[in-house]
């Protein structure tokens, strides 16, 4: 009585109270009965058709019970219109037994359907703890992409300005190199006359004026002379003399011969005066237009360097805005299955509910009512 009494604590199905003793029938030592034996009234027609369906789902029910072997299932389920089916006052502490078989599998029955809703309810709230998270992931994935399609605007824009920067500083080069070579251009010119003259000097003038150019090379060393003092812009009645003049050797020069070579060495000092003269005056203006060249290929040098450094980063960027981009989408899958998980647990507890109830408005409750089953009147 103790355990049925937990029991009933337990799932809510109530212990049966002690059972009334059938008196056993006294028999003779050769087996016959020494009192006259009562005569069973004419039977009925057996349980009413409410009893059997009453019997009928509690069968149902210890049938479908995992616990227990087919054979002690079928044995329980076809001992009910024997035991439950009996009015309460006429059941045998046997049938009683029998009873309290009945009830621990409806015990059973009712605890695993309760640990189902329990472990379905747990599973509810877990998954929707869950969601929330995913719901949070989703919400800092989204910002997270944001800033990193903002960063990679900026640096796709970024890149367009220093390559902007660069062509700018290629273009300042350019004209700067062309500055240098357009105002260098003359004084080149001059510096290759300035050479010319003064090897002119030193290896044919100096060697015709001596006499120590051969007498085979004379000839060709005084028409050199010619064209030089052509080139340079010499007075052609002067240039006219030279020949007759150079072509003496010394001690037989006259005076009109040296004074010819001296008008001659004159104007060729007078020529490397005037360039020398040329090229200190611009070489200031050399030097400025070397420094600038030199400023703007610094700069040019800088620009690329700015410009890779920003393609670096706008590339580094876009890689960033595409994880971000891999990432959102992921959990955006992740939350579109949390609500999908969030409906099957949510139909589990449903089911795991209706089960419950069915059992406890099912055979639960049969097993009670038949449990109180009574013929005295109230």
């Amino acid at each position: 009585l103790a355990q049925s009494a937990a029991r009933q604590t337990r799932v809510g199905i109530p212990a049966m109270a002690p059972a009334m003793k059938r008196p056993a029938a006294r028999m003779s030592r050769i087996g016959a009965a020494q009192e006259p034996v009562l005569k069973k009234p004419a039977a009925a027609s057996g349980p009413s058709g409410h009893v059997k369906n009453l019997c009928s789902q509690i069968a149902g029910a210890i049938r479908a019970s995992p616990e227990y072997p087919d054979e002690v299932k079928h044995m329980l389920a076809n001992t009910l219109i024997g035991t439950l089916a009996e009015p309460k006052e006429k059941r045998h502490a046997i049938q009683d037994s029998v009873i309290d078989m009945v009830r621990q599998v409806m015990e059973s029955l009712k605890a695993a359907a309760q640990s189902k809703l329990d472990e379905a309810e747990t599973k509810l709230e877990t998954t929707f703890k869950e969601n929330e998270e995913r719901h949070k992931s989703v919400e800092l994935a989204a910002a997270t992409l944001e800033e990193r399609i903002k960063t990679a605007d900026a640096a796709k824009s970024e890149h367009a300005k220093s390559t902007s920067a660069r062509v700018a500083a290629k273009e300042a080069l350019a004209l700067a190199e062309q500055e240098q070579a357009t105002g260098n251009a003359s004084l080149a010119v001059t510096e290759e006359k300035k050479r010319r003259l003064e090897t002119s000097l030193e290896t044919i003038y100096g060697p015709l004026k001596s006499g120590e150019m051969p007498a085979a090379e004379a000839q060709d060393g005084i028409k050199k002379i010619e064209r030089l003092g052509k080139d340079l812009g010499f007075d052609m009645s002067l240039l006219q003399t030279v020949p007759a003049a150079f072509a003496k050797a010394p001690s037989d020069r006259g005076s009109f011969d040296l004074l010819v070579m001296s008008q001659i060495e004159a104007e060729f000092e007078k020529c490397l005066a005037t360039f020398t003269d040329e090229l200190a005056n611009g070489e200031p203006a050399m030097k400025d237009r070397a420094a600038k060249v030199e400023a703007a290929s610094n700069e040019h040098a800088q620009a690329l360097a700015f410009e890779e450094a920003a393609k670096t980063a706008k590339e580094a960027s876009r890689t960033e805005q595409k994880e971000a981009e891999t990432e959102h989408k992921a959990v955006l899958k992740a939350q579109q299955q949390a609500g999908s998980d969030m409906r099957a647990a949510s139909a589990g507890v449903d089911a795991a509910k209706a089960e419950l109830t069915e059992l406890d408005e099912g055979a639960v409750a049969a097993f009670k009512e038949l449990l109180e089953f009574t013929e005295i009147p109230p």
